[in-house]
């Protein structure tokens, strides 16, 4: 017999409006940049120990957000950037300062093709509009 039956009840609203806040609160990030996982449960999807994804942090490759209570918070974008150092450090032997500057030179690498796609884009509107304005065919 339950001395309070309504209290999971309780538990679990109180658990409901905490999630709706996590997520009002996050709404406006990218899904995976959402902040999921704690140290310990990151940690145990890579396969590593916690102490592990603090050392990459102190290092610099990883920044995983905080929460109100400086909880360290792990998204699906960090899990990814934490396997890839792994496989550079594991699979090719690279060190973390040179991982870092790989990972560096890739996100770089990213920004310019999507900048330089952008830009194809915007002549290709361009010259579409001139070809309009000239009346001249394609």
């Amino acid at each position: 017999m339950r001395a309070n039956p309504g209290r999971r009840d309780e538990a679990r609203e109180a658990s409901s409006a905490h999630a709706e806040a996590h997520r009002r609160n996050y709404a406006h990030i990218h899904e995976e940049d959402q902040p999921k996982y704690v140290i310990s449960v990151a940690a145990q999807i890579l396969g590593v120990h916690p102490q592990t994804l603090r050392l990459y942090e102190r290092e610099g490759l990883v920044e995983p957000q905080r929460s109100l209570g400086k909880i360290r918070l792990y998204s699906e974008r960090d899990i990814e950037k934490i396997r890839a150092v792994m496989r550079l450090t594991q699979d090719l032997g690279v060190n973390l300062a040179g991982a870092e500057a790989i990972l560096y030179m890739r996100e770089r690498m990213l920004e310019l093709y999507a900048r330089a796609e952008q830009m194809r884009r915007e002549m290709e509107e361009e010259l579409a509009r001139l070809r309009r304005e000239l009346d001249v065919d394609s």
